[in-house]
Parts: structure tokens; sequence; C-alpha cells
């Protein structure tokens, strides 16, 4: 940990902040536009918490060097009474805003909608309290705005990533881009239902109908369309898409037997009934792509358009907007203190 670390980082990673009013004996007293005590309960409870969360990454707690988390602390009242002074507002609107963005991203991210209730518990579990959390969060927009405020040239300069960076950060991680097995499938599909009598028929039914398709009298596509329960594919021929040997996550869901027979169809044949963890199918492959390493102008998967190349770009760009963002923090960290009047009193 620097003493120049960003506060930002401070805000995302540890996710507290000490709001309590001050009590005991100061750790140090920060003026720019007033003076402010940090008490040593606020530094003692900032420094569990850093201690806490070096555990949680494996990390040795007495690393954790209460100075320069005092030194965080005093970072953070800067850009509180530098922001104040020049005029930075963040409105509860704002904060509201955020909060329901950080709700969206959470769905986007797991494929999961969250009631209001669900959202809240899970920050509660996460922040201590949804207070707690959207005061960091008015911290957090209150630093980015001052920040794009008075470093608005650093944060303007245009990042440019070059084709030897490129090549470079492939060669040091091409073990990295590797594609795996895939098959592209459709299916005919019918679930289990609760009564077994029902679920034998169903069986019966599509073994019949995978005769008839092998034997050319019915086509996969109309028996899609006379026999499929699945809603979602039904008006595609039957398309799932792309499945992959190393999903564990659609294994467990399809069952091993599933996946056996996708793996080892030629593209273009159609299976006998296959038994998966929700029901009968019967899987027509559409096609299928061997693991190997991806070049610089392959695709990065057989679902988008975006190249390895274009990946690396744009992680490589994103990387350096990043160090940008953190050094136009530095820099006006730097600035705050060479304009206040900073006297640290912890031995």
């Amino acid at each position: 940990m620097k003493r120049r670390a960003s506060i930002l980082a401070v805000f995302l990673l540890i996710g507290t902040m000490a709001f309590a009013a001050t009590i005991g004996a100061p750790a140090a007293t920060v003026r720019l536009t007033k003076t402010t005590p940090i008490s040593m309960a606020d530094l003692e409870a900032e420094v569990a918490q850093y201690k806490a969360n070096t555990v949680k990454q494996g990390g040795d707690p007495a690393s954790v060097d209460p100075l320069q988390v005092l030194n965080l602390l005093i970072n953070n009242e800067l850009f509180r009474q530098g922001a104040a002074r020049d005029g930075v507002k963040i409105t509860d609107a704002m904060v509201e805003s955020a909060y329901d963005s950080q709700k969206t991203n959470l769905e986007a991210s797991t494929g999961q909608k969250f009631t209001d209730a669900e959202f809240d518990q899970i920050i509660i579990n996460n922040f201590g309290s949804v207070d707690a959390y959207r005061k960091a969060i008015r911290e957090q927009l209150m630093v980015d705005s001052y920040v794009r405020m008075k470093k608005s040239d650093m944060l303007g300069t245009k990042v440019q990533v070059s084709d030897a960076e490129i090549t470079s950060f492939y060669r040091k991680n091409k073990t990295n881009f590797i594609s795996p097995e895939t098959v592209k499938l459709s299916h005919i599909y019918i679930p289990f239902t609760n009564d077994a009598q029902k679920d034998a028929q169903n069986k019966a039914l599509l073994e019949r109908v995978a005769r008839d398709i092998k034997n050319g009298s019915l086509s996969f596509e109309k028996a899609v369309v006379q026999y499929s329960e699945d809603a979602q594919s039904k008006n595609k021929a039957g398309d799932i898409g792309w499945l992959t040997m190393d999903n564990m996550e659609a294994r467990a869901g399809l069952g091993d037997a599933f996946f056996d027979v996708a793996f080892t169809t030629d593209v273009g044949n159609v299976s006998d009934v296959v038994t998966s963890n929700t029901g009968y199918h019967i899987l027509k492959i559409l096609a299928y792509n061997d693991t190997k390493i991806l070049q610089l102008q392959d695709q990065i998967s057989p679902t988008t358009s975006t190249t390895v190349e274009q990946y690396i770009r744009s992680e490589l760009a994103a990387q350096k907007q990043q160090a940008n963002y953190y050094a136009a923090i530095n820099s006006l960290v730097d600035d705050l203190r060479k304009s206040a009047t900073i006297n640290i009193l912890y031995k």
C-alpha cells in the first residue's frame, strides 16, 4: 500500500468509511478550508477493516501499516474539503441512480433478476448496511466529479495502443487464448412431467420421431415444429446455440449423457433419444470446433465477431485509461496536500 494510493480504490475495495463523530484522541488534524481531526477510533476502525480484507485475500494482516492507512484517511478528508470548496455537489438523485445501476450491473453479470429487497440484502451482506453503501457511493461520485473537474487535461489524453504492444501481450499470454471444444446444437425437446407413465409415453414418441428422421420420412426441422416443447428454440429450427466441453454449469444442468452424445455425434447427424437431467432430447449437430490456441485474427468465441487482436487492444486501452485516472487522482492529492496544513500526531 502506498501513501499516494488512489482514494477511489479505498472506496471501491473497502466499501466502508469512518463517518462517525470524532471519538477520543486525534491521530491527525487536517486543514484545507477547516480544521478536522481524525480520531484514533477512526484510524483503528479503518486499520481493522484493512486487516480483515487482507486476510480474506490470503495476505498477512501484519503487513497493514497504520501510518499508511492514516495517510489515506487524510487524503479522503482533503478530497471532501476540496470538493466542497470548489463547488462539487452530489445529489440524492445521483446516489440513487448509481445504486440502481449497481443492481442492473449485478443482474447482467449473474444472469439473474433481483427484487429491490433481495439486492438490498446482498448489499447488507457485503457492506454492513444499505446506508453505509450509499454513503460510499456518494464519496465515490464526489471523488470522480472532483478529479474530472480539476484534472481534465490528464484525463483527456488520448490513449494509444501500438501493434507491437498487442503482439507482445499476445506472446506473453498466448496460452490464455485457448478455444475449448465446442458444438452448435439443435434439439427436439420434451421435459419430464410428474407422471412416470406420461414420461414413458413421451420417450417412446421421440424414439419414433428419431427413427422417422433417420429413415427420411420426416425432416428434423418439421419434427421440431410438431413435437418440441422448447418455446425458445422452436421458431429457430431447434437451434440452442453453442455448448462448450468445459462448461461445468451446463454439464451439471444437462448431465454427462447429454454431453457425451453432443460431442461424439458427427456434424449434420441426428442422435437417438438422449435423456438429460430435465427431459428427453433428439440432437442435431450443426457445427463443431476442436480445442485450439487462437491466433490474433481468430474470433475469441463462436458467438462474437470480436477478434483476439481487438480484444487485446481494448483491454490494453482500458488499462492505460485506468492508469491515467489513478495518476490524475494522485496528482490532485499532491496539489491538495501542498495547500493544506496536516498535523500527524500518531506515533
